[in-house]
């Protein structure tokens, strides 16, 4: 029989514990999102307080994009009241009744107070056929030639104004309701003004959106030259921290933080001067409407026009910086 193992030799025959070492730590999706959400507000901060740092030079830039943006603002909202305003005045094209020739006065008078009950009428008006006669002679100067005539050619008409909230449609409907009628020779509804008033709103609008264009190409070339003379006069700091391994999303960072802050402010300040554009002339607005007998209010910037705005600018901003960074920094290498 053999003899029996020593405690020594026993102990270093049993199974050894395994020894305590470095351990790996998984990283949640949430701590990566706090992170890259601290990360990138660090850098929001420190960009706007390096602007704050040189205001000369930001407020130029801020003013230059804010006036930029203004004058298509101030032409939009223009247009855009000019539009409530033809809006408004739809139906307001008067419509010549004329009569047949055989209608007397007072029968043109009974058709008159008939069509001064109905429905959608503002005001109803009555020119004779002597009353016509007269107008014509002293507008056209032929007084002589009408002389020679045996008899009046011209008809007694009826000048019907609709009202002015009435809608287009009703509009048509009244005038064939006149058309119908045994003593009219015919209607004519008067809108040639309205159709040109739309034909010019529709070319100042298509001339708003080239001039916004043109004036965002401008911003985007005023934020990247500004840009690229921050990316100048910082190439010895980027090299650094090239070198020490930063990637080209961690460099150009703060450069597209700085386009969006020279958007975001550009905006609210051309956002203020349209408002105290608006408030300047809304006031006299009101009182020229007041002498016409209108109540038309002059509409401000809405809120949704006011944020379209507001995230264009930002986005010209962030496009301007990172066209300028794309140029630029991949030519600076430690």
């Amino acid at each position: 029989m053999s003899a029996p193992d020593s405690p020594k030799r026993q102990t270093a025959n049993a199974p050894r514990k395994p020894q305590a070492g470095a351990s790996t730590h998984k990283i949640s999706i949430k701590d990566r999102l706090n992170g890259w959400a601290q990360q990138h507000q660090l850098v929001a901060v420190e960009t706007l307080m390096r602007l704050l740092t040189k205001p000369l030079g930001s407020i130029m830039t801020w003013l230059v994009i804010a006036i930029s943006l203004t004058l298509p603002g101030a032409m939009w909202m223009t247009l855009d009241n000019l539009s409530q305003l033809s809006n408004r005045f739809q139906a307001s094209g008067s419509m010549s009744v004329y009569l047949k020739t055989a209608v007397q006065n007072d029968q043109a008078q009974q058709m008159l107070s008939r069509i001064e009950s109905m429905d959608g009428v503002a005001d109803v008006r009555f020119i004779s056929a002597d009353e016509a006669l007269a107008e014509f002679r002293a507008s056209s100067g032929l007084g002589e030639a009408l002389d020679l005539l045996p008899e009046n050619p011209l008809p007694g008409v009826i000048v019907v104004e609709p009202e002015l909230a009435l809608p287009q449609q009703d509009v048509i409907a009244l005038a064939d309701t006149l058309r119908s009628e045994s003593r009219v020779d015919s209607v004519e509804l008067d809108t040639a003004w309205l159709d040109r008033l739309h034909a010019l709103l529709a070319l100042s609008e298509r001339i708003v959106w080239v001039m916004g264009a043109l004036l965002a190409l401008g911003i985007l070339l005023v934020v990247g030259n500004t840009i690229r003379l921050s990316i100048a006069a910082r190439v010895d700091e980027i090299r650094v921290t090239k070198l020490v391994g930063a990637t080209n999303a961690w460099v150009r960072r703060p450069f597209l933080y700085t386009g969006l802050w020279f958007g975001m402010v550009g905006g609210l300040v051309s956002w203020i001067l349209l408002a105290i554009g608006w408030a300047l002339v809304s006031g006299p607005v009101e009182d020229l409407a007041a002498l016409y007998g209108s109540e038309y209010r002059l509409l401000p910037l809405s809120a949704g026009a006011a944020l379209v705005l507001l995230l264009g600018a930002m986005l010209l901003g962030w496009l301007g910086a990172w066209w300028s960074v794309v140029r630029h920094l991949h030519r600076i290498e430690p």
